[in-house]
């Protein structure tokens, strides 16, 4: 009898667990911005952020304005580093991390110097 409540007990508890793990609504990364949507979504995700998130969201919209790539990079990977985030600021770090380096790698095929160097950098460190 007490194997069976126990039993019982038990499906009762997980259950509920298995039905939170199975609705939820986690659809993998973001999707990436075109260069043109990332001024503007840094912008306003970081416009009430930390002076130091602010200030290399401020440098990173200006890399990419500026087409300095490997600048833009450097800046995006510092400023997803940065642990004081929100979940709206990680999203937005995500998806400009994943543009400014579809933005790298299309600055190395076009024989940007600067940029493959960025990218062997990269690799090298990983």
């Amino acid at each position: 009898m007490k194997k069976i409540q126990f039993h019982c007990a038990l499906l009762a508890l997980i259950l509920p667990l298995l039905a939170i793990v199975g609705c939820s609504k986690n659809s993998g990364p973001p999707p990436a911005l075109t260069a043109a949507e990332l001024p503007a979504a840094v912008e306003k995700a970081f416009e009430k952020a930390s002076p130091e998130a602010k200030e290399l969201a401020s440098q990173l919209v200006a890399a990419v304005q500026a087409k300095d790539f490997p600048k833009a990079y450097q800046n995006v990977q510092m400023l997803a580093g940065m642990p004081s985030l929100s979940k709206q600021q990680v999203s937005v770090a995500s998806s400009a991390m994943a543009t400014v380096n579809t933005l790298l790698q299309e600055a190395q095929a076009q024989g940007d110097a600067k940029a493959a160097q960025a990218i062997q950098i990269h690799r090298a460190t990983k």
